[in-house]
């Protein structure tokens, strides 16, 4: 997380010292001679402390973040209720990545500045202070407390550009892209020009399929930081979106260049892949192996772009012989099932119940055994082995592929009245994730089960519905259903055909 130095408003220093000055004045025995001295004592170390923040907020700038701790230390040991200095060594703690003594030393501020009534200028400071307790909780991954502390600088000042910046990150990190987004905007209002924010919108714009906003912003958040890894990162993925692969595989470059991190280049080497670069690809996932030999992403995609560039026997001995010597990894058993799918079903589904064998409480295993008998039309098997994978109650993102397993082989099996409802469900989950491709031959094949089911005005309706957003890819389904309307437009015309509950 991006920090920088806090400025302390001057307004505030100095009706803090006025007010420290008139405490003083009031006290008892002003006038005597001892009183007087103690005053000039107090006073003496009042300057001594603010020459002393001074010079912690030079170090401070300097980077000399241990140093500024120092002095501002110093300064709170001759004036303990200059809170500046304790508003700045929270900022230093912070950067020196000391979360605990950051937390005591911004609790201590707020407390301080409790006392200093609602005026305006307290608001204002207090707003800060809440922002980089915030900003500290976010570093000691708290999203929770982080929160609290950012909506409690809005309730401060509304206009507190890093709260909304603040919340926008705690929000995309919690799946709330439209929101992330809403905050991301707000701050960008209020006066947040860095390069982090701007970079942070164009993620969850990417992360939101809103490609053409994603790229205005990752640009903006370009030019302010030209070596910004993570706006270089999503905005290939607006690039890879877009199908322009080579500006898509510069910018997964630099980005890998100035963050070496193994998902970016993962990322690169399956952008090479979709250009058809394949020894690029394979001599990344090579160097990604060497670096992490137990990644099985990068091995699995290393044996997959082997096969697809012609050197199959290679990819597939790889996983074989490490199958060899680590027999009992379930996971390496799944991998080679996975690449053996499309082409050799027997050896995937081989692979796959002696995946589930190892891990039977694991339902993607079972859920590959089921596309293997699919795939093999053994449809009854498919069924049941579906409905296993199911009753373990995964995740809807694993759980999708089982009831496409099931939908299928249902349809296969003309069992019309529970297809259509798996295909319902398969449909609810594509719409929440934007998937109009899937949804697209979903809704086909939602047709022809309410078709054959004799419930025509629902097979009309989806019918209809593929139509709206079937692409070329579907021509050979779009002509079908063309070629289907006029009957069964006839047949709802003359009462024909029933409605399903």
């Amino acid at each position: 997380m991006e920090m920088s130095s806090v400025r302390t408003p001057g307004l505030i220093f100095i009706v803090i010292c006025l007010a420290a000055s008139s405490t003083l004045a009031q006290q008892p025995g002003r006038g005597k001679p001892a009183a007087k001295t103690a005053e000039v004592e107090v006073q003496d170390a009042i300057k001594q402390a603010a020459a002393l923040f001074e010079a912690g907020q030079n170090a401070h700038q300097r980077g000399e973040l241990e140093k500024a701790v120092e002095l501002y230390g110093e300064a709170l040991k001759r004036d303990p209720s200059l809170w500046q200095a304790e508003f700045q060594r929270a900022a230093a703690y912070l950067s020196l990545n000391r979360l605990a003594d950051a937390k005591a030393s911004m609790l201590l501020v707020i407390e301080q500045l409790s006392g200093f009534g609602d005026a305006p200028e307290a608001r204002q400071v207090s707003s800060r202070a809440q922002i980089l307790l915030g900003e500290i909780a976010l570093a000691g991954n708290n999203p929770v407390e982080a929160e609290k502390s950012f909506r409690r600088a809005l309730e401060l000042n509304p206009q507190a550009a890093r709260a909304h910046a603040g919340l926008a990150e705690i929000l995309l990190g919690g799946g709330k892209r439209a929101e992330a987004i809403a905050e991301a905007k707000a701050a960008i209002e209020a006066g947040d020009d860095r390069a982090t924010t701007y970079s942070l919108l164009g993620e969850a714009q990417t992360l939101a399929g809103k490609y053409e906003e994603a790229l205005v912003s990752l640009n903006e958040a370009l030019k302010r930081e030209p070596k910004n890894a993570i706006a270089l990162r999503y905005r290939a993925e607006v690039y890879l979106a877009r199908n322009n692969l080579k500006a898509a595989i510069a910018d997964l470059r630099a980005s890998g260049e100035i963050e070496p991190i193994i998902p970016t280049r993962l990322r690169l080497a399956g952008a090479h892949i979709s250009a058809k670069q394949y020894d690029e690809a394979i001599s990344l996932y090579r160097q990604i192996l060497q670096a992490e030999p137990s990644n099985n992403e990068a091995r699995t995609a290393l044996a997959a772009v082997m096969i697809e560039s012609g050197k199959g026997a290679e990819g597939f001995a790889q996983l074989e012989s490490l199958i060899k010597s680590e027999p009992n990894r379930a996971d390496l058993r799944a991998q080679l099932a996975e690449l053996y799918l499309p082409a050799q079903p027997e050896k995937a589904l081989e692979q796959y119940i002696a995946a589930a064998k190892l891990e039977p409480s694991q339902p993607s295993h079972q859920i590959g055994v089921a596309a293997a008998l699919v795939k093999l039309k053994r449809f009854p098997e498919a069924v049941s082995v579906s409905r296993q994978a199911l009753a373990q109650n995964p995740k809807d993102d694993v759980a999708y592929f089982a009831h496409t397993n099931l939908a299928t082989a249902l349809f296969e099996l003309d069992d019309f009245q529970n297809a259509a409802r798996e295909f319902i469900w398969i449909l609810d989950h594509q719409s929440k994730r934007g998937d109009q491709k899937r949804t697209a031959i979903t809704l086909y094949f939602l047709g022809i089960c309410f078709d054959r089911l004799g419930d025509y005005q629902q097979a009309l309706k989806a019918y209809e519905q593929f139509l709206t957003i079937a692409s070329s890819d579907n021509q050979l389904e779009i002509d079908k259903v063309k070629l289907r309307l006029p009957s069964l437009q006839k047949q709802i015309k003359e009462g024909k055909g029933k409605r399903k509950p």
